[in-house]
């Protein structure tokens, strides 16, 4: 190999190196020609660049860090056609992303139907180009993937319309959003579809003076903080079998009495009987709101 062979894919795979994050190196026992090898790694190299170039201007379209022009050159430049529809789905982690955990992601649907998209330390954006009728197939395998193979345990948060590409940074922001809200009001979930977020995203945008003062008006000085968490785990589970008193019981694993008296107990405490139907829309109200201001003050 001449020398100036050698450096020219020396420094090619220098910039491989440095464009993928990838060590890369030649088999000294295969027979090539330098001209040859020069040549692919170049066209590799055109590639790494072309891909990350993209995934660049989609961070910045997504952030709205673009102006017109340069979304009208940047959609020509890489073959995007605006009317073209995609879905998102928005997967964060508990700690910062490792190769390993970015290849165990990427790896699981197929190229020619969802791109991920690295959006930070610790997210990653999946744009899925050929929708099914519904995402939740999607975001249980994904899930049960991560689990068993990276072993951790992710956040998902979805949308299942799909919007064009013009209408894509609104699309990415509402999923920014509507994760804020689920990790307020329901940190221990794991999915959070974005149209299921009714109540909690109206009351996520309620000024702190209004959640304040209806906690004021209805509450006096009751503490959320300080309910106990039998009561709560039995307010929580009537609320989710629509006040029904025997089927939370029976998910309680208790006898009938001894949630009648846990609530009489509530009760007593706050002024509201949660099994009135009036009075157990105040008292949710109150807890999701008592929620948001907890947890903006940590």
């Amino acid at each position: 190999m001449m020398m100036n062979d050698s450096g020219e894919i020396s420094n090619l795979l220098d910039q491989l190196q440095e464009s993928t994050g990838l060590s890369l190196c030649l088999d000294p026992q295969a027979p090539a020609d330098p001209q040859v090898t020069a040549g692919k790694l170049r066209d590799l190299l055109r590639l790494t660049k072309s891909s990350r170039d993209k995934h660049y201007f989609l961070r910045r379209y997504l952030s709205s860090q673009l102006d017109e022009d340069e979304i009208r050159s940047g959609f020509a430049r890489h073959h995007m056609q605006a009317s073209a529809r995609r879905a998102l789905l928005l997967v964060t982690f508990p700690e910062d992303l490792n190769e390993e955990t970015r290849s165990i992601l990427s790896s699981i649907f197929p190229r020619s139907q969802v791109s991920p998209l690295s959006m930070g330390r610790d997210r990653m954006l999946l744009i899925v180009k050929d929708k099914p009728s519904s995402l939740s197939p999607m975001v249980s395998a994904l899930l049960d993937t991560m689990a068993s193979e990276a072993m951790i345990p992710v956040k998902v948060v979805y949308d299942n319309q799909t919007v064009t590409l013009a209408d894509l940074p609104a699309a990415y922001q509402d999923l920014v959003t509507s994760l804020a809200i689920g990790k307020t009001f329901y940190p221990a979930e794991q999915v959070y579809e974005s149209a299921s977020l009714g109540l909690a995203r109206l009351i996520f945008r309620l000024p702190e003076d209004v959640c304040q003062r209806y906690l004021q008006e209805h509450f006096l000085d009751y503490d959320f903080g300080r309910m106990d968490a039998d009561t709560l785990r039995a307010i929580h589970t009537l609320f989710h079998n629509n006040l029904s008193l025997s089927e939370t019981a029976r998910q309680l694993f208790i006898h009938r009495n001894t949630l009648a008296y846990r609530l009489d107990k509530f009760q007593k405490a706050s002024g509201l009987d949660v099994r009135n139907f009036d009075e157990a829309i105040t008292c949710r109200i109150g807890m999701m709101i008592w929620q948001k201001l907890h947890q903006k003050s940590r």
